[in-house]
């Protein structure tokens, strides 16, 4: 009786052997020609200032005034009290890391801080 299952099993083992084969061969590039998922701003580390707006839910533009202010206030005083907007400038674009930006808000939130044109 076992000799009459080595058929189907024969079949069944080929279909896996010839469908794992048929999934690694898939070419590489077909998978790394996708565009990019709607999710950018989750997957990186660095994020552009557009990807950092929907990070921190803001418009870019409160974060320009934000940018704007902070840097008077510094510039005025000499010194600013509490975290500034972490960000750096890369031939006049703007890039934030999103941790950073995590502290950021946490840290400005619980001092109520206010920020004005």
């Amino acid at each position: 009786m076992n000799h009459k299952l080595w058929v189907p099993s024969l079949i069944i083992s080929l279909g896996i052997i010839i469908g794992c084969y048929l999934i690694a061969s898939k070419p590489l590039s077909a998978s790394l020609a996708e565009p990019k998922s709607k999710n950018a701003a989750e997957s990186g580390v660095i994020v552009d200032i557009d990807d950092a707006s929907k990070f921190l839910g803001l418009t870019t533009e409160e974060i320009n005034m934000i940018i704007s202010s902070e840097k008077k206030a510094l510039e005025t005083s000499g010194i600013y009290e509490g975290m500034m907007l972490p960000y750096i400038t890369v031939d006049k674009n703007i890039y934030f890391e999103k941790t950073k930006l995590l502290l950021w808000a946490q840290q400005n939130a619980e001092q109520h801080t206010e920020y004005s044109r």
